[in-house]
């Protein structure tokens, strides 16, 4: 189908379980429907906080896009940045919103209706297994689901009384699992007969904690899970579980989305069937056929990204590169560790309005750098029809720095994988060391401007580091350049700030006539010495605007003295 619409989709992370679904049938329907879909989300690699990462929802330019969709059910881990995000989408965009999990700002929601399917496998646990004590374990207690509807009207049709006892919250992690497993084994909860998880998650971790307090599972507490993972069937335990309509709830946002956008009817979606899966921790599977192929195949997939990834040598490389040059020539190298993309393309920010591709999948290569607005995601605007039916945008973060961004485009519905989480991350680190190297791009055009004068290129202006900011000062102002540590440090009469630059490159640079190098660990702005004393050893001690000193090196004195007297 023709590709003539775009549509963007706001999410926190990947999360390589049932939730990924959400994204897999928003894009499938979307691409059917002739979108290409732009996914911005944060690769956190499974952390419970943000290190900058939400960097990348700057990215966005609303009036690019047809239509939005933001999935708040992702942020689950980071409530305050998904309000936070909702405000900013109802200030920003006038196109269609459609939401995937809870609002209070759009009307088009999709939370999607789990009830059924929790009904009927809590319907099996009482009607084979004759359990009268049941428990829901996870979610939350101010934030009550349609879970929790099927899991209480099941109780009801088989005449079972039930309480706000009944219900567990604490998230949707395995702390709430390991709390639970600990009242139960001290007493402080009664030992129910089973216990119905909101996800295959948190079934895996309750009866890993009911295991090492030594209650036994199906024998003592029969556990059920729920999303129907295929690692459920396959892991240490099969975990009796249900199938969920998370790709049935993310074709339906997209078909929504596309009615808003265009007017027309949306498109009939029919509804999977629930389907339960008996495993081990309930009893009934304990007698079931294992997938071997399926742990064989997944075992393979491992092995072989392993070695791939071994046998690329990326973290050496990236460690050992020294510019951007030799950075795009690895990541040229080694990108084909992201296994079933169309296109890559790393894109590094160098000022508030400036990014730089130095890498783009057969357009951009070593060296070959391209300098483009830092409001697009790519360096060039091909049309819908010459771009992949799935971009994702990623930040490259590290220790709360954002040195870009990464997209990568993919042809067929998919969420990507931690391998692409991995690189960039690795990617981030190797830029971080180059920087503290002070050798990244340390005399690029966005850190220093020059003039050029007869045959002689004198540095005109400086960037220094305040706070988490870079600000242009005239060289004039600085007294002097010294290294601290691996840092070079411009001080100034209202302060010391790092730049990029090396003592050496700054050297360089300089005005020869105004800028001497009196010692191993200090470039002096000559124009800026008052009067100058002896020092310990046969050194000088220059005396600087401002009641600052500087001590002269003993093999620099004499040529200090001639410097001097010639300013």
């Amino acid at each position: 189908m023709k590709k003539d619409r775009n549509l963007c989709v706001i999410m926190a992370d990947i999360t390589e379980d049932y939730r990924d679904d959400y994204l897999v049938g928003l894009e499938k329907q979307a691409n059917r429907m002739g979108y290409v879909t732009t996914v911005f989300s944060m690769p956190l690699l499974n952390q419970l906080k943000t290190g900058g990462e939400e960097s990348v929802y700057d990215l966005i330019d609303y009036d690019r896009y047809d239509g939005v969709v933001f999935f708040e059910k992702s942020f689950s881990a980071h409530k305050s940045l998904a309000k936070r995000l909702e405000k900013e989408i109802a200030e920003k965009c006038n196109k269609p919103v459609v939401v995937i999990g809870n609002s209070n700002v759009f009307t088009d929601v999709f939370m999607g209706d789990h009830s059924r399917n929790i009904e009927q496998l809590t319907d099996h646990i009482i009607e084979q297994h004759g359990c009268e004590l049941l428990y829901l374990l996870g979610g939350y207690h101010d934030f009550p689901t349609n879970t929790d509807k099927g899991f209480v009207n099941s109780l009801k049709k088989h005449g079972i009384h039930f309480t706000d006892d009944n219900m567990f919250y604490g998230g949707f992690w395995r702390e709430c699992a390991d709390n639970l497993a600990k009242d139960i084994a001290c007493g402080a909860v009664e030992k129910p007969d089973a216990v119905i998880c909101y996800s295959d998650i948190i079934a895996f971790f309750f009866i890993k904690a009911l295991t090492k307090y030594g209650i036994r599972v199906p024998e003592d507490i029969i556990v059920a899970g729920y999303s129907a993972a295929a690692c459920s069937q396959n892991g240490i335990i099969s975990i009796t579980t249900c199938t969920c309509d998370a790709e049935y709830i993310g074709r339906m946002a997209a078909a929504c989305l596309h009615s808003r956008v265009t007017g027309e009817e949306p498109p009939a979606i029919n509804r999977p069937r629930a389907n339960i899966i008996t495993g081990m921790s309930c009893g009934c599977g304990s007698n079931q056929h294992i997938d071997m192929r399926f742990r064989l195949e997944l075992h393979e997939k491992r092995s072989i990204q392993d070695i791939c990834y071994a046998n690329s040598e990326l973290d050496e490389k990236l460690l050992e590169c020294t510019d951007y040059i030799q950075l795009s020539d690895v990541i040229a190298q080694t990108h084909y560790l992201i296994a079933d993309k169309s296109l890559m393309s790393v894109n590094l920010c160098l000022n508030a309005n400036t990014s730089r591709c130095i890498y783009m999948t057969d357009s951009v290569g070593t060296g070959n750098f391209t300098d483009f607005n830092s409001t697009f995601i790519l360096p060039f605007e091909p049309a819908n029809s010459e771009l992949p039916n799935n971009l994702h945008v990623l930040p490259v973060v590290f220790r709360g720095r954002c040195y870009g961004h990464v997209t990568v485009g993919y042809n067929e519905p998919v969420a990507y994988n931690l391998i692409l989480k991995e690189y960039i991350k690795r990617l981030a680190i190797s830029l971080e060391v180059m920087e503290l190297r002070g050798i990244a791009e340390a005399v690029s055009s966005h850190d220093t401007e020059q003039v050029v004068t007869g045959d002689k290129h004198k540095l005109n202006t400086v960037f220094v580091c305040k706070g988490d900011a870079l600000h242009k000062v005239a060289v004039d102002n600085v007294l002097f350049f010294e290294t601290e540590g691996r840092t070079t440090m411009a001080v100034m009469k209202t302060g010391r700030y790092a730049v990029r630059s090396s003592l050496t490159q700054l050297e360089q640079m300089l005005d020869k006539d105004v800028f001497m190098r009196v010692s191993k660990s200090a470039l002096l702005n000559l124009t800026k010495v008052i009067s100058y004393s002896p020092g310990n050893d046969r050194t000088l001690l220059a005396a600087l605007v401002g009641n600052v000193t500087v001590r002269v090196s003993r093999k620099c004195a004499p040529e200090f003295k001639e410097r001097l007297a010639e300013v």
